[in-house]
């Protein structure tokens, strides 16, 4: 029952900060703290969003933009990006030293793998210089594959070298870092001051030759802060012209934990995506590097593959050694999300820690994780006007229930499907690496892991060597959202009727986008400058896609489904579970209060969950006859609570056990007819509840709504309530004044309250003056009562 302490409780706890009028029927002081752990989470450790940094904060980032050397060879065939400060303790050469990132034909022979080689050896027919340092040693480290390194770097066509020099698709790998072991780094000449004379790589004939005369990269390693700290290397940005997703994927992955992201630009030109890169440079909180076409000397453009990716994410990797302890490695249309079951719901941080605990016990042989990657199938949907204002990320909110070989998956064996027979189903798949379409997190503060080139879905494409150094973590720890299906659209009918699963991401990652964009004028202004009609990548089509678990007519009952979090859950599972045959699957299901572990006894329940029915009288239901869900087939029966979870258990009543909602005799329940059904409910924090009531009932019970006019003779006995409100439009005019709206009323739905304390105010009173056992609405009645009867 509510006493007056908690109703003094209720006065202190939602004060007008809390108080979001718009939104009914939500857990506004979880989201409080939620935006508040969120909030601090992205702020620990990194550059703060006005852009001013804190003690860990990456001292490697500069604001300004970021142009690279782009040196061509003599010969036209080799691009040198950069050049960087190596450091590497531990090791028998130098503590640091010098390094080119460079892609294309050099002059350099293999040794193949042999009897005398355990590994094939690259020999540079070229060497380095800088300064006085004249034709010293250059070691080369090429990119691995599935083939042999001279398979890949002299890679032919029809007997013939293809006439692009660089990196291409088809597994032509000629990135490379050329190691300058031997060059010793002095930073400042007699004066003082800093100076980096050029870098000149050539051959001893002269005919291939490349200067690099840009500053050294020398990025400062940072003291290692209490948490694991993650900067995101974006692929290279080509073809999109819109800025909503681009400014929502920035905003994800800064609200999911990430502390910096590299951009690396390709042709993103349209002014209104230069204004977004260079409101985020200055929130010092990206590093925008020119990748264009113009600016590489035409090495970025095709067939260089997908405008030098492999050189953009290496370059990442060399720029942020020693700075953070993860990078992750993706695409525009790949998001990252970590557990979504923890406090910090969808934070990067879990996946570092997975990871991180995989290196630690490996004794460091663990340089890297792969992730699974989920393909968010809702993408296709068609949008419509209901969806303006509303973010893309929230919109996509399916995925694919289960991978489909051959596009993101590869399978070993195939046989009947177990939920249906007549059709056919990879028994046992392989998503490891691209077979996957996975993507990688590599460890970027171990400085004695040497730098290597990088490639797409792993660390190299040498997957036997892959499998030593990398681990693949757990899925809901950390994994990618692939807005992408292209696989799926090849195959005729496929996405027309595919089967999704819920794929939400989590709700307080969402506000703090919203509200982020809000919080710049400049973001605010061209995000809701006009309506997005979705993903510029993808042409939506008609669909009547199944939600995993709804049962079709030709179904078994007994179908699989598959919970929140991908662990494949039978029927008859949860039917035990809820029965108490069963329990619930350790390390899955995330309880603050898992079943059966409350220390209290049924006599001592029953003295806590007392009501009197003579004081409560108006709490009780007024029919000993009330409606329940009712499942049949698995002999349960649900008793609704408002505010308590109804909805979402009716819902799951329905489609996951196939029940009816009926008229029952509440005390009949457990005996005679009724003896054999399993009876629950779900409740709720008392606390938590009452806002939830409250927000319900005032919506309800507005003088806007049927029933509760003047005109239908309604007195509402907390009439201070609505003073002044005589429409919905009147309320509204309050928590969504005109002057604070971008575009029309529609975006009130979907921000949080701007009143001045009005509504904060009549709440507060109503709180003091209720005396707790007179509720105005069924959504303010207590549980306990709606649990028994007088009878």
């Amino acid at each position: 029952a509510i006493s007056s302490l908690l109703l003094a409780q209720v006065h202190v706890a939602f004060s007008t900060e809390h108080l979001h009028s718009s939104h009914h029927g939500s857990d506004m002081d979880q989201e409080v703290i939620y935006g508040y752990l969120v909030d601090n989470l992205n702020k620990r450790g990194g550059k703060s969003r006005t852009g001013s940094s804190s003690s860990s904060s990456s001292q490697e980032q500069p604001t300004a933009t970021v142009k690279h050397a782009f040196a061509r060879s003599t010969d036209g065939n080799f691009i040198a990006v950069d050049r960087y400060l190596v450091r590497r303790p531990n090791s028998d050469l130098q503590q640091h030293t010098i390094a080119v990132l460079g892609d294309g034909l050099a002059p350099l022979h293999i040794e193949p793998k042999d009897a005398s080689n355990a590994e094939a050896v690259v020999h540079a027919d070229f060497t380095c210089s800088m300064g006085s340092q004249q034709n010293t040693k250059a070691r080369v480290v090429l990119m691995k594959g599935h083939k042999t390194l001279e398979e890949h770097y002299f890679k032919t066509q029809n007997g013939k070298r293809d006439n692009w020099a660089f990196s291409g698709n088809g597994d032509k790998f000629r990135t490379m870092i050329v190691f300058c072991d031997e060059l010793e780094y002095q930073t400042q000449d007699g004066n003082g001051s800093v100076k980096d004379p050029p870098l000149i790589l050539s051959s001893p004939d002269q005919s291939f030759s490349v200067k690099i005369d840009t500053p050294i990269v020398a990025p400062i390693p940072q003291k290692q802060p209490p948490q694991l700290t993650a900067v995101h290397c974006l692929t290279p940005l080509y073809g999109l012209k819109e800025p909503h997703w681009v400014i929502e994927y920035m905003e994800h992955h800064l609200a999911a934990g990430v502390e910096h992201l590299h951009i690396y630009n390709y042709n993103l030109f349209e002014a209104s995506l230069m204004k977004i890169f260079e409101e985020y440079q200055r929130q010092g909180v990206i590093t925008y590097h020119d990748w264009s076409n113009e600016g590489s000397g035409r090495y970025t453009q095709n067939p260089t593959y997908e405008h030098a990716k492999w050189t953009a994410s290496t370059d990442c990797l060399l720029r942020t050694r020693g700075v953070y302890d993860y990078a992750l490695l993706g695409d525009i249309d790949e998001v990252w999300l970590g557990d979504t079951a923890s406090i910090s719901a969808g934070n990067v941080g879990s996946g570092l820690v997975a990871c991180q605990q995989e290196h630690d016990n490996s004794h460091g042989k663990i340089i890297g994780c792969g992730v699974q990657s989920s393909t968010i199938s809702s993408v296709y949907n068609k949008m419509t006007s209901e969806h303006k204002g509303q973010l893309l990320l929230r919109r996509y909110d399916r995925s694919e229930a289960q991978p489909h070989c051959p596009g993101n998956c590869k399978c070993n064996r195939y046989g009947p499907d177990p939920n249906d027979p007549t059709k056919k189903a990879c028994l046992d798949m392989d998503r490891r690496y691209a077979f996957g379409r996975q993507k990688y997190i590599v460890n970027t503060r171990d400085l004695s892991i040497e730098p290597r080139p990088l490639f797409t879905h792993a660390i190299s494409r040498d997957y036997d060597e892959m499998d030593n150094i990398m681990a693949i973590i757990p899925e809901q720890s950390l994994h990618v959202r692939h807005y992408q299906g292209h696989w799926l659209a090849r195959q005729e009918g496929l996405l027309e009727n595919l089967e999704e699963r819920d794929a939400a991401i989590p709700e307080q990652i969402l506000n703090t986008i919203t509200s982020r964009i809000q919080q710049s004028a400049i973001l605010d202004q061209i995000y809701h400058a006009k309506f997005s009609k979705g993903v510029e990548w993808i042409k939506p089509i008609d669909r009547s896609p199944v939600l995993v678990g709804q049962r079709k007519k030709d179904s078994p009952k007994t179908s699989i489904s598959a919970d929140e979090d991908g662990v494949p859950v039978e029927n008859e599972l949860a039917v035990n579970i809820v029965r108490g045959t069963a329990s619930l699957p350790v390390n899955k299901t995330d309880l603050k209060f898992r079943p059966g572990i409350l220390p209290v006894n049924t006599t001592e329940g029953l003295k806590l969950c007392h009501a009197d029915p003579m004081v409560y009288k108006k709490h009780f239901r007024r029919s000993i006859r009330d409606k329940v869900s009712v499942a049949e087939d698995h002999k349960l029966i649900y008793i609704m609570l408002p505010k308590s979870g109804s909805s979402t258990a009716r819902f799951m009543m329905e489609t996951k056990f196939g029940a009816k909602e009926e008229a029952k005799n509440l005390n009949e329940l457990g005996t005679g007819s009724l003896a054999h059904y399993n009876v629950f409910t779900f409740i709720r924090d008392p606390l938590s509840r009452f806002f939830s009531q409250y927000d319900e009932a005032y919506a309800r019970t507005g003088p806007w709504q049927r029933g509760y006019r003047k005109e239908d003779g309604y007195t509402h006995p907390a009439a201070f309530l609505f003073e002044g409100f005589n429409s919905y439009q009147d309320y509204e005019e309050v928590f969504c004044p005109p002057e604070t709206r971008k575009t029309d009323r529609k975006e009130c739905t979907f921000r949080e309250t701007q009143e001045n304390g009005t509504l904060a105010a009549r709440f507060e009173r109503y709180v003091w003056e209720y005396d707790g056992v007179s509720p105005f609405d069924i959504h303010l009645h207590l549980q306990v009562p709606l649990l028994s009867h007088p009878a």
